[in-house]
C-alpha cells in the first residue's frame, strides 16, 4: 500500500477495512452462537480462531492507516 501524498486513497482504504471488520465481527458472532449451541465444536473453534486472528490484523492495519491519514492531515 502506497499512500504517500494521497489522502483520498487512505480514506478509501480505511473505509474498506472498516467494512471488512464489520463483516468479520458479524461472522464471529454467528460462529460464537453456533459454538454455544455446540455444533461441530472443532470446526467452529478453528473458524473462531481464524476470525480472531484476521480481526486482530485488520485492527492493526486500520490503526496504521488512520495514523497515516492523521499525519497527512496535520501536514496540510
Amino acid at each position: 500500500m502506497n499512500f504517500e501524498n494521497d489522502l483520498e486513497a487512505l480514506r478509501t482504504a480505511i473505509f474498506e477495512i472498516e467494512q471488512r471488520i464489520k463483516k468479520l465481527e458479524k461472522h464471529k458472532e454467528s460462529v460464537t452462537q453456533e459454538l454455544e449451541e455446540s455444533k461441530s465444536e472443532y470446526v467452529l473453534t478453528e473458524t473462531l480462531r481464524r476470525l480472531e486472528r484476521n480481526l486482530d490484523e485488520l485492527h492493526k492495519k486500520l490503526a496504521f492507516l488512520i495514523s497515516e491519514r492523521d499525519s497527512k492531515n496535520a501536514n496540510m
